[in-house]
């Protein structure tokens, strides 16, 4: 897992091909299971894998091919819909819920991309979405088998020890 962790990068080409059902079974269960801040689960995830709702979905991404190439699009959510929903944890929720969905699906031999572009567009993809309430889409994901091995990009630091320090992290370190 830690190999997976550090040696991971984003996929933007993938294969015209589906995802096998017990592969979207497998995230969903893994997002299902995804820890969360305040042991609530008040996050949601749709799975989009219509073609032409990913296409319209990647106009709402700046135009990123591999939101509509990708034969899977994520779509996490910060559900207050929910019961005993807690406003200010929804959001961490949701992300952490992504991330699981992020290393689950490259754990089954699938690669991913994070989409953040879309909460610009929440008002559009909710009505395309039909999403409903008291929520706020807050990242996607695409999910498939990739076209080509994206190089790693440099890593920043960005752990310290016992404090923060900007001087650092003003010099990209």
């Amino acid at each position: 897992m830690l190999k997976t962790i550090i040696e991971r990068t984003s996929c933007r080409s993938y294969l015209k091909q589906s995802i096998p059902h017990e592969k979207i079974a497998q995230l969903k269960q893994a997002i299902n299971a995804s820890p969360t801040a305040r042991n609530l689960q008040d996050f949601s995830c749709i799975f989009i894998t219509d073609e032409t709702i990913r296409q319209k979905l990647s106009v709402f991404a700046n135009q990123q091919l591999h939101v509509k190439e990708a034969p899977l699009f994520l779509i996490f959510i910060a559900d207050q819909n929910r019961p005993n929903s807690l406003t200010k944890w929804t959001e961490v929720d949701s992300i952490i819920a992504a991330s699981t969905a992020l290393y689950a699906a490259e754990s089954i031999g699938l690669q991913t991309c994070l989409i953040g572009r879309i909460v610009e567009y929440e008002a559009e993809i909710k009505t395309l979405l039909n999403i409903q309430g008291n929520v706020k889409i807050t990242i996607g994901l695409t999910v498939g088998f990739p076209k080509t091995k994206t190089p790693q990009s440099a890593k920043l630091n960005r752990c310290y020890d016992e404090k923060y320090n900007i001087a650092l992290v003003q010099q990209g370190k």
